[in-house]
């Protein structure tokens, strides 16, 4: 498998200020993925790439994935956001959990890793490429400024 990694420039876009935290969290999180993609795709330590990982969701991304569900979710259902968009975003927040319970096992799998890894990057890429552009289109900025200023109070 070839991964091809883009300038950090041209991975991220640019949101209007009323959706800077999610959007900054977006991109730190995309950062950290490419890095262990990275140690994946060299097959470094594994042992050492899982805890990371693990450290990973537990002190960072597990609380970004909460506070889009407590938050996000329910402001973009008020907003009568399309329903399907919403499907995909709490589908892979499922799937997101269900492969970092799975990290917890000692077996040591690269390809559990890289599912893991790759799936996070690319929910952060549907996300800010896909959710946020539409609701910058749909929603009053001022009520995009009420909820990020709601993430900005559960910020990691």
């Amino acid at each position: 498998m070839i991964i091809v990694f883009l300038p950090a420039e041209e991975l991220f876009m640019e949101h209007a200020k009323a959706l800077q935290v999610l959007s900054r969290q977006h991109k730190e999180d995309r950062l950290k993925c490419r890095e262990f993609l990275k140690d994946i795709q060299q097959q470094r330590d594994k042992s050492g790439i899982r805890q990371r990982i693990v450290q990973f969701w537990k002190n960072e991304l597990q609380k970004h994935v909460d506070a889009e569900e407590a938050i996000l979710f329910p402001f973009l259902q008020k907003h009568h956001f399309p329903f399907n968009f919403v499907n995909i975003l709490k589908r892979e927040h499922d799937t997101i959990r269900l492969l970092a319970e799975r990290l917890h096992r000692q077996d040591e799998d690269y390809y559990l890793y890289n599912a893991f890894v790759k799936l996070v990057d690319q929910h952060s890429h549907f996300e800010d490429e896909i959710i946020f552009r539409k609701m910058e289109e749909v929603i009053p900025p001022q009520e995009l400024s009420q909820l990020n200023v709601s993430m900005a109070a559960v910020a990691r």
